[in-house]
């Protein structure tokens, strides 16, 4: 059984296209970019897809700074 949720992490800096394509071509996911950081927010995921992204991240020198879950839910209104 597949518990689906929303995780919403906070990177250092900006992520590159390639990782939002990345993440894109696996997940429903939203970016919003502020002056220092990125929350970066992947809907649809179970515990291993989380585990999984953060991964990415790490592996392509982010720093998380904050993550979060929650019950899954829309995305698309975050999308900017």
């Amino acid at each position: 059984m597949s518990f689906e949720q929303r995780c919403e992490l906070t990177v250092t800096g900006q992520l590159a296209g390639s990782v939002i394509e990345t993440l894109r071509s696996r997940f429903t996911v939203a970016s919003i970019r502020a002056a220092d950081s990125t929350v970066v927010t992947v809907d649809g995921v179970d515990q291993a897809a989380v585990r999984a992204v953060m991964i990415l991240l790490w592996d392509t020198g982010h720093e998380v700074l904050t993550m979060t879950t929650s019950p899954s839910g829309d995305v698309r209104g975050l999308l900017r």
